[in-house]
């Protein structure tokens, strides 16, 4: 009941600071104390990348859109953004090196009100974030890149004339860091790893089998259960992804944004 209750006031206290038609309330998130999570020992580390400026187009793009840059709301939440360098399945860099990740006012809310739970459960512990907001063009470059029939892209990519959440800023890919050792906790397989070991769907089975460690299996439901109880939404496919609507919503309340 205790952890319910600090969950609860957490909650309330960032969506309440929100506006529900999705302005932009940026400047008045940034000066509020309540979002950022004190760190009196050590500051948060952070990878070299990310600690120079950030002069990527897609910061400036992101920001004229009135996304959000996470590190203002919470500054402990890791950011690796795979697509900003060549640590992903096209092993090509989209992002321009760009080393901040962009949501929603409401997701990027939602996520700090995640770490803020997961920390209240194991201090060691942060999210880490893969991918975040992902401009339309961006999507049509992967599509591109990705050398293979269509029909087999559809199993690995969203398709460009169907822009994914990401395309709203309003989904998240994210896993969790220990800390203490810098180490990603496992989770049975790595960030867009295409096959049925990255698919919730398939962990009993996979479990059982002994292809999902019970450890991996357990992080996994680490995971969901402290961004579910920021009122993420998971999917079937996907460990790591997780959005706050369905596109349908999206379309509805957010800009496309290309």
């Amino acid at each position: 009941m205790r952890v319910f209750a600090i969950v609860s006031t957490g909650l309330c206290l960032f969506l309440l600071s929100c506006h529900p038609d999705g302005s932009d309330t940026r400047e008045r998130l940034i000066k509020k104390k309540v979002f950022v999570i004190p760190f009196p020992d050590k500051k948060p580390e952070t990878n070299n990348l990310s600690q120079q400026p950030d002069t990527s187009y897609l910061n400036f793009l992101f920001r004229s859109k009135g996304l959000v840059n996470i590190h203002e709301l919470d500054s402990s939440i890791r950011v690796n953004l795979r697509y900003a360098d060549t640590s992903n399945f096209l092993h090509s860099s989209f992002y321009d090196g760009l080393k901040t990740a962009y949501l929603t006012c409401e997701a990027a809310i939602q996520l700090s009100n995640a770490q803020r739970y997961l920390k209240s459960l194991y201090p060691q512990y942060s999210l880490v974030v893969f991918d975040a907001a992902r401009p339309l063009h961006i999507q049509q470059y992967m599509w591109d890149s990705l050398k293979l029939p269509a029909p087999k892209k559809y199993q690995y990519l969203s398709i460009p004339s169907e822009p994914s959440l990401h395309n709203y800023g309003c989904a998240v890919d994210v896993s969790i860091v220990d800390e203490t050792n810098n180490g990603l906790l496992d989770m049975g397989s790595d960030f867009d790893y295409f096959g049925k070991l990255s698919e919730p769907m398939m962990e009993k089975e996979l479990l059982k089998s002994g292809e999902l460690s019970e450890a991996a299996y357990k992080n996994r439901l680490l995971l969901r259960k402290v961004m579910t109880a920021a009122k993420f939404k998971p999917i079937t496919t996907e460990w790591w992804h997780f959005s706050i609507c369905t596109k349908p919503e999206a379309q509805q309340r957010f800009e496309l944004i290309y």
